[in-house]
């Protein structure tokens, strides 16, 4: 993953050749609306198979399987929510924009290939850091959501200390954080030397919105996605990272039914949304998705 510039729409992926789009986008109606209509939460046996229900079906059979950390603070619905994170985040933002826009509510991402992250490499935090006050000043949301990043490295108390600082950054425009822990992933090869920093990362973010419950929420994706990189139900492409899709969509579902848990609302159906016009896009062809 290179690190690119951060941009506040989500065309900001570099377009890759056209190869193998007709692949990734020939998802069919029902495909993919039975993969949210399989949405496992914290079933353990990292099988989509194993699970019928939908992500708010289980959430309401098993509450604490994807409860946040504290309370809901001052966290409403939000009018303008600010999407951050690294490139698995750019390809989340897709459906996430989708999902919540079908619930009235305006996505903004700045999710970043390369980047995106408050904590680890300094170029790549500082870009982060300086793109966020921008962002905070241009489009005022109410609510942003932060994605843990593959870059958020660092010692748990470095780590905890960052989150804070996200947390107060944010509480100072007038915004609600939620901080969201990120899908399993390969952590052999170049993220070798940081497995330990990964690991920690989520600890965390949960203790540094344990300290702050009126500004900050938490949600634990562990319950969608499972902790096996390698299971089903994480849902990883061919890359072993990202998500296609099936994967991403799965996730919009499951996050703006948390996002409604947290605020109150009822999210929109996902028939409504599943298949739109970004399942087409180019961030999904160099997935080879299919």
């Amino acid at each position: 993953m290179n690190h690119m510039d951060h941009t506040t729409d989500l065309d900001h992926t570099p377009r890759p050749a056209r190869s193998g789009m007709r692949r990734a986008t020939a998802l069919s109606a029902a495909a993919l609306l039975g993969v949210l209509a399989l949405t496992s939460c914290g079933n353990g046996s990292g099988s989509t198979d194993d699970a019928a229900a939908t992500g708010a079906d289980a959430a309401r059979q098993d509450p604490s399987a994807s409860a946040p950390a504290t309370g809901t603070g001052t966290l409403k619905k939000p009018a303008k929510l600010l999407w951050m994170g690294d490139s698995i985040a750019v390809g989340e933002a897709l459906p996430v924009t989708a999902a919540l826009k079908s619930s009235d509510i305006a996505v903004t991402s700045m999710a970043s290939d390369g980047g995106g992250g408050v904590l680890g490499p300094t170029e790549l935090s500082e870009s982060t850091w300086k793109a966020l006050a921008d962002q905070l000043k241009s489009v005022h949301p109410d609510t942003v959501a932060y994605q843990i990043t593959t870059y958020d490295w660092g010692s748990p108390q470095e780590q905890r200390q960052g989150f804070e600082k996200l947390i107060a950054t944010v509480k100072a425009a007038g915004a609600h954080l939620v901080l969201v822990t990120p899908p399993p992933f390969d952590t052999s090869g170049f993220y070798a030397d940081h497995k330990a920093d990964i690991d920690s990362a989520p600890g965390a973010a949960k203790a540094a919105v344990a300290a702050h419950p009126a500004d900050a929420s938490f949600l634990d994706a562990s319950a969608l996605w499972g902790t096996d990189a390698t299971a089903p139900q994480a849902q990883r492409s061919s890359d072993k990272t990202h998500s296609c899709q099936q994967g991403t969509a799965k996730f919009a579902q499951w996050f703006s039914t948390e996002l409604g848990r947290l605020a109150g609302f009822s999210p929109a159906d996902p028939k409504g949304w599943a298949n739109g016009e970004w399942t087409k896009s180019d961030v999904f062809a160099k997935l080879n998705c299919s």
